[in-house]
């Protein structure tokens, strides 16, 4: 006979009709058989729900761990929890003498995390517990009586911490975004997300928890752990014996433990690396007589084999290289070094033999710039080609005999000189201010990496590569490939390129404002580096320049102090930074520091490096000595915008640089005529002269003013700022300005970097635009509107991504006009390629897809689906892009209107789609809803296609719905660029 319990799984599963739920409910709180079955079923669901999303990232398939960034996240654990409670509670009612639930697993012998908590319970030092070899864990039973008791009592700590306690860090999120920011709670998220295997993320957390506590136990903990996952061995030793300093029982003699071991293990790979570079010297100085067993395998190895070969001072000596070089061809499959080796065994050592002795002490060092010169010349007259290859590397002439270098190298027919000579091209380039051709030449060569044998030279390609993308502000491009050469050198042991590489990574996260991570670098460094004066002083003068972005001028004092401590001259940033914090925290010798380091580096420097020097010295002296300082800026201002410099983004910086002083000095003096006038110089355009805002901020220092509708001009200079800028500017305009536009139908935003992009700089009830041209309005051609819209894109497969796990995403219902010209792209069709080739010529377009900031830049990409040249759609590649219809951009995706934080330019997709042709981009700087934003994006398209003007249909738009009470909080997010 059917039974009211018989009912339970069907009324889980919401498959009851409404009566028949209701009468289960009323038979619930009775019945102890389904209060049992109902809390199982739960525990099933979650484990079938933990096993489908691992079962999705190993499938083809939308992977579903990560709620969809632009729906609303539905979070399993508070629907279970809010199922369950009626169950348990009841459970309570039934036995009352049931043994209470272990929560916090705290009777057990082995703790079964690493990372620490902060409530007492769950804290008690034991040894970690054994983890399973197999793939994948399940997790612990989960205690839903415990956790029913936490989530009424709204214990959101507790919460979260027995999540991951069981085992579930997923539905720690929920509990987590209702906790504030303190100390404890920002360690409990690092925690978390160490538990998710994001160690970058949860280092950043850990930072903010130990800026207001510095000895706060388990946030230095966790940032051990998240130092050792990011192989920041060293400075993850030092932290775990700062935690040993504690002596908190038994934590204390882990901490001490795992810093030994963390130490012994950092320096076997240095002495393994050691090992080879003397035995690579040994090599050149007497031949293979003690060669390390797995010598031919280190990547370094075929450096020092070619240098031995020139060397030798003898057919013999070379002969003896025989087994070397066989041992290296295996590792490339081409006997190209035997033959090389016989061939040369076969030369005339009369002649050879004085110019490889002479040729291995240039290789050793052991030569004066005299006997350099002179070896060299010797070389250019001599017909031993290899000699004189290695010859110009050792002497640093390529750029002097750069196509001679070239075709030596090329005609050796081995592909370690094409990436050299690739390599040594690429840097002549980018010192005669070719950047782009750099660029192009070392693409090139990567074509050809990795592959075997030819490691080191790939590594070096990397390091060039990173590098020149970080003066060309292409910061996310140059992160990966820092990451890339960063893990393959950690791979293969190269302790030196790994610090190469570790630098880079180190600037991409200052450059990008990512304080925590770029200080855990160059911290490492100088772990790695003690007794090194010229890393103490890099490293010091890069923490002053931390310090100056968060306006903290008497920490960055003590740092461009302490660099300055060394008694070498400064770098380029260095002086810089000493400019800007003379201005804040003047020291007595500044101005003597400052000639110093630019007159040690001017007879060196490109031309593009002069211009640099010559804004350094304008923007100190504007705030000394005006006339001089204004001179110099504009010295360095038409240096910039010489033809041979348009492709230098060092010159580039300094003329922006240049203008922000000047701007700044008009403000200062009460000029803002002549401030506006340099606003209107810099983009080489006339401004609006009604409704205008221009706005820049340096620092502590703010500048704005209002042009209203009859032209009446307000304005406000400020110095007062202490704090770094929110990332919405709300509040940033006084009243008294906002006034003066009040009266106007529109506003144009004149933004200068880092203010461009942000939302909130005017309020919503204002019709508004950043001004992001600087050049002449676009109009798309005569004829129908042609409209593409991009949507319902297939998402890459598990193994084809490497960004956040992302869903699908609804089905977009986009709206037309009557007489457009449609094209849709959508599945598996919109791909990167494919969508940039559908733009060209389109007039209107939508491109609706998952947004991702990027975690190194803060700019944003689009997630489409994966092509021949990958998945994403990012700044660069838009850049490139050539919108000849100037299309009407409407970009429906998260984050979209992210901008990454630099100072000489908006960097940003609405930024890119102006450069490349669009006259007008709406976007985001927050999370979307999908269907949500499919309404309102339709709406205001509706108005524009009635001939009402973007900014005030997105304006109207926005206040009807608010209006109406749907504030959704993205609504304020949503931006026109112009």
């Amino acid at each position: 006979m059917h039974s009211a319990c018989d009912n339970i799984e069907p009324f889980v599963d919401g498959e009851l009709p409404a009566e028949e739920a209701e009468a289960f409910r009323q038979h619930l709180p009775d019945c102890a058989r389904c209060q049992r079955e109902f809390a199982d079923i739960l525990q099933l669901e979650l484990l079938g729900k933990r096993h489908h999303q691992r079962a999705a990232m190993r499938e083809a398939g939308a992977p579903p761990t990560a709620p969809p960034p632009w729906r609303h996240p539905l979070t399993l654990g508070a629907s279970l929890l809010t199922m369950a409670v009626v169950a348990v509670l009841a459970v309570r009612a039934l036995f009352p003498n049931a043994p209470p639930q272990d929560v916090w697993l705290a009777h057990r012998p082995q703790r079964p995390l690493r990372v620490r908590l902060n409530l007492p319970e769950a804290d008690r030092h034991r040894p970690p517990a054994a983890k399973p070899m197999a793939q994948g864990s399940r997790p612990e039973e989960l205690p839903l009586e415990a956790l029913s008791k936490l989530q009424n009592a709204q214990d959101f700590e507790g919460l979260a911490s027995a999540y991951l306690l069981h085992g579930v860090p997923e539905l720690a999120q929920e509990p987590l975004e209702k906790l504030g920011r303190t100390p404890n709670t920002e360690s409990l998220r690092a925690a978390t997300l160490l538990v998710q295997d994001e160690p970058a993320k949860a280092l950043r957390h850990t930072a903010t928890a130990l800026e207001t506590e510095p000895h706060h136990p388990q946030a230095l903990w966790n940032r051990g752990l998240a130092l050792e996952r990011l192989d920041l061995l060293l400075l993850a030793a030092r932290t775990f014996e700062d935690v040993a300093a504690l002596k908190e029982p038994g934590w204390s003699t882990e901490a001490l433990g795992l810093a030994t071991d963390l130490r012994r293990l950092a320096s076997e790979r240095r002495a393994r690396w050691d090992q080879v570079f003397q035995a690579g010297k040994t090599l050149i100085e007497s031949g293979p007589t003690d060669l390390p067993e797995d010598f031919a395998q280190a990547p370094l190895a075929r450096l020092f084999f070619y240098d031995a070969v020139r060397a030798a001072p003898d057919a013999d000596h070379v002969r003896a290289l025989l087994p070397l070089a066989a041992a290296l061809d295996a590792r490339t499959g081409d006997p190209i070094l035997e033959t090389y080796v016989r061939r040369t065994a076969q030369a005339d050592f009369t002649k050879r033999g004085p110019l490889a002795r002479a040729y291995a002490n240039l290789a050793l060092g052991r030569l004066s710039t005299e006997q350099k010169e002179r070896l060299l010349t010797e070389l250019l007259s001599s017909p031993e080609d290899d000699l004189l290859l290695g010859a110009i590397v050792h002497t640093q002439t390529v750029a002097r005999h750069q196509r001679l270098f070239e075709d030596k190298a090329l005609a050796q027919k081995d592909p370690w000189f094409m990436l050299l000579s690739a390599e040594k091209g690429a840097a002549v380039d980018q010192a005669s201010g070719h950047f782009g051709r750099a660029t192009q030449t070392l693409l090139d060569a990567l074509r050809h990496c990795p592959s075997p044998g030819l490691e080191y030279r790939c590594l070096f390609l990397q390091r060039e590569l990173s590098g020149l993308y970080i003066q060309r502000g292409r910061l996310e491009e140059a992160r990966q490939l820092a990451e890339e050469g960063w893990r393959s050198a950690l791979e293969l042991n190269e302790w030196f390129l790994q610090r190469d590489f570790l630098w880079n990574l180190a600037q991409v996260a200052r450059y990008t404002n990512d304080a925590p991570i770029a200080r855990a670098r160059y911290e490492e460094l100088l772990e790695r580096s003690r007794g090194d004066l010229e890393m103490v002083r890099r490293a010091h003068q890069n923490f002053a320049e931390i310090a100056l972005h968060k306006l903290q001028a008497d920490e960055a004092r003590r740092e461009m102090d302490a660099a300055l401590d060394t008694g070498l001259p400064l770098s380029f940033s260095g002086a810089f930074a000493l400019a800007d914090l003379s201005r804040l925290r003047p020291g007595t010798h500044d101005g003597q520091h400052l000639e110093r380091a630019l007159d040690t580096a001017w007879p060196r420097l490109t031309p593009g490096e002069r211009i640099i020097a010559t804004h350094i010295r304008g923007r100190f002296y504007i705030e000394r000595e005006p006339p001089r300082g204004q001179e110099l800026l504009w010295t360095a201002i038409h240096g910039a915008e010489a033809q041979s410099l348009a492709e230098d983004p060092g010159a580039q910086r300094a003329r922006t640089y240049s203008f922000t002083s000047l701007i700044f000095d008009a403000g200062r003096r009460q000029a803002f005529d002549e401030a506006l006038k340099l606003f209107a110089q810099e983009r080489s355009q006339e401004l609006p002269r009604q409704c205008l805002l221009a706005a820049a901020v340096d620092s502590e220092r703010t500048l704005l003013i209002a042009r209203g509708a009859n032209g009446e001009q307000l304005s406000h200079h400020g110095e007062e700022r202490r704090e770094p800028l929110s990332e919405r500017l709300d509040g940033l305009v006084p009243p008294r300005l906002l006034g003066a536009l009040r009266g106007c139908a529109q506003v144009h935003v004149l933004a200068r970097p880092p203010l461009h992009g942000r939302a909130g700089m005017l309020p919503p009830e204002f019709a508004w635009s950043y001004l992001t041209r600087t050049s002449a309005p676009r109009t798309p051609p005569p004829g129908p509107a042609r409209h593409l819209v991009v949507s319902e894109v297939k998402l890459p497969l598990a193994h084809e991504r490497s960004g956040p796990l992302l869903t699908n995403l609804n089905p977009w219902l986009p709206s037309f006009g009557p007489n457009e010209i449609r094209t849709t792209l959508k599945g598996a069709e919109a791909t990167p390629s494919r969508v940039l080739e559908a733009m060209k010529n389109k007039t209107e377009i939508d491109l609706v897809a998952h947004g991702v900031i990027n975690d190194s830049s803060d700019d944003s990409y689009l997630q489409l689906a994966q092509g021949e040249s990958g998945s994403r759609l990012g700044v660069q590649q838009v850049r490139e892009a050539s919108l000849q219809g100037a299309p009407f951009v409407v970009l429906a995706a998260c984050h979209a209107a992210s901008t990454a934080y630099v100072l000489q330019e908006p960097l940003s997709l609405p930024a890119a789609f102006i450069q490349s042709g669009a006259r007008g981009v709406l976007a985001a700087t927050t999370q979307l809803w999908d269907l949500d934003a499919g309404d309102f994006f339709n709406e205001v398209r509706a108005s524009m296609r009635q001939g009402v003007p973007p900014a005030i249909a997105l304006r109207d738009a926005r206040g009807r719905w608010l209006k109406e009470g749907k504030n959704r909080e993205w609504l304020t997010s949503i931006l026109l660029f112009e």
